[in-house]
């Protein structure tokens, strides 16, 4: 299956503004990021203990993966997936 990734601010310099990943079938999202990001980078996606960092934000055809079964969730085919950094400001 085909997953289209977007990549936004600080993740560009990483992945790429964008790309399309080939994965086998049920594959879910944790097995996507943990693929795109090679072990140095991975603490810039996951925190300690496996799960997305508080300041990262992951979107499944436009909505919040948190909603959606978060890392375990399955992919299917033409899903496209943002990763985006957490806006903050003052």
């Amino acid at each position: 299956m085909k997953i289209k990734v977007k990549a936004f601010a600080g993740f560009r310099n990483l992945l790429g503004r964008e790309r399309e990943v080939t994965l086998e079938e049920g594959c879910t999202l944790r097995t996507l990021l943990e693929g795109l990001f090679s072990p140095p980078h991975r603490d810039r996606m996951f925190s300690g203990d496996g799960q997305l960092r508080d300041d990262v934000n992951v979107l499944r055809n436009g909505q919040n993966v948190l909603g959606q079964g978060g890392l375990e969730m399955a992919l299917a085919d033409g899903d496209e997936i943002a990763v985006i950094p957490a806006v903050i400001g003052g």
